[in-house]
């Protein structure tokens, strides 16, 4: 029986073949033209493989990990097409970039972090300064305001023109004008408790908003709480979360998720009308994806500012974790982005969905700027 020859590049170790062997199984990565797909996927073939080698060992290309070259003669029982679109299938779901892609700017920043858009401009915090900017013409830093003692962490634009700023430092959570007028502070919850390092914040739908304190201080743990429209209360709505971080919404208002950094995991929850919230469970485990997926890099991941985009798509910033990732709402692996730096703490979607700003956080503190993996067509 007359055969062709399959050739598979994989990153790391997959399973062993030999003479009788049916069906492949590959347990790692799949690179597909430079996009690394994770799964477990098996290729069936109608008779015995004649043919099993593997040479290992070739470093990858501008990468850490390891290729194997795995050639395979599959019988002509199964034609050739049947066989190239069974690894287009493959392939087409994920898309993954270098590093190289990202353009870095704005550096010398002491901790950048809380990265949104009002209307077209780029506002972003330092945390080491204790200061505001936004993002000149020029993409060099500009300053907007500064607040000592408050340790900026998150930002959340408002309809009215205003923002709301979680201070880590100081456990509060301000409402400022632009250029920094403060016009109002929650400093604790609706049953008195403190808030223990407020993080991020994202609107609720209805004129109010979301923000986790994360804790680990007076004995804590993390904490999500629900700011209603009017900004006078804040209730919370979800306790006895380990490092309670990034937070978003989805499109359709009725899903929230929540990073959960110390178990490198995204929480999800059910959004009832009047904000509270119902249905907690895991999302994601950052470094147990399942379907066979994981993401580049060993160790902790570490999930940092979340993100969605119109079409429900989740964006992770990772910060220990090479960069960040897109998933589907039913938690497909869907993209994975490389950056520059080590550490990547928040990341904002422009407005016309083309490209994601994002923050790098070593010893000079950066913006990075990078096409959106996800981005509609341009027309």
């Amino acid at each position: 029986m007359a055969g062709f020859p399959l050739v598979l590049e994989l990153c790391g170790t997959a399973d062993r073949q030999g003479r009788g062997t049916r069906s492949i199984r590959l347990t790692t990565v799949i690179a597909c033209g430079g996009a690394y797909i994770a799964g477990l996927h098996g290729l069936r073939a109608g008779g015995e493989l004649p043919r099993a080698r593997a040479v290992e060992g070739r470093p990858r290309p501008g990468g850490t990990a390891f290729q194997e070259h795995r050639s395979m003669r599959y019988p002509m029982r199964y034609p050739m097409r049947y066989l190239l679109l069974v690894l287009m299938a493959l392939c087409a779901p994920l898309h993954a970039a270098p590093a190289s892609d990202a353009e870095r700017f704005a550096s010398g920043l002491q901790f950048p972090e809380g990265t949104v858009f009002v209307g077209d401009t780029l506002y972003f915090v330092d945390y080491g300064t204790s200061a505001v900017l936004r993002l000149g013409a020029d993409r060099s830093a500009v300053h907007a305001w500064q607040s000592a003692g408050c340790g900026p962490n998150g930002l959340l634009p408002l309809a009215d023109g205003t923002m709301l700023v979680a201070c880590y430092d100081a456990g509060t959570v301000e409402q400022r004008t632009l250029d920094g007028r403060l016009l109002r502070t929650v400093d604790r919850g609706a049953q008195g408790e403190p808030l223990v390092r407020p993080n991020d914040l994202a609107p609720d739908g209805h004129g109010g908003a979301y923000f986790t304190a994360s804790g680990g201080a007076q004995g804590i743990e993390g904490r999500l709480y629900h700011l209603a429209a009017g900004l006078a209360r804040a209730d919370m709505v979800v306790d006895h979360v380990q490092n309670a971080n990034g937070v978003a919404l989805s499109p359709d208002g009725r899903t929230l998720y929540l990073g959960e950094s110390t178990t490198d995991k995204l929480l999800r929850f059910d959004v009832a009308a009047d904000g509270s919230l119902t249905g907690r469970r895991d999302f994601l485990v950052l470094d147990d994806l399942g379907h066979g997926e994981r993401l580049p890099g060993d160790g902790r991941h570490t999930p940092d500012g979340v993100r969605t985009d119109p079409s429900g798509h989740v964006y992770v910033s990772l910060y220990n974790g090479d960069g960040f990732a897109v998933f589907g709402a039913d938690g497909r692996l869907l993209a994975t982005q490389s950056l520059p730096g080590t550490h990547h703490a928040n990341l904002a979607i422009s407005p016309d969905q083309a490209w994601v700003y994002g923050t790098i956080d070593d010893d000079e503190g950066s913006l990075y700027r990078v096409r959106n993996p996800l981005a509609p067509p341009r027309g």
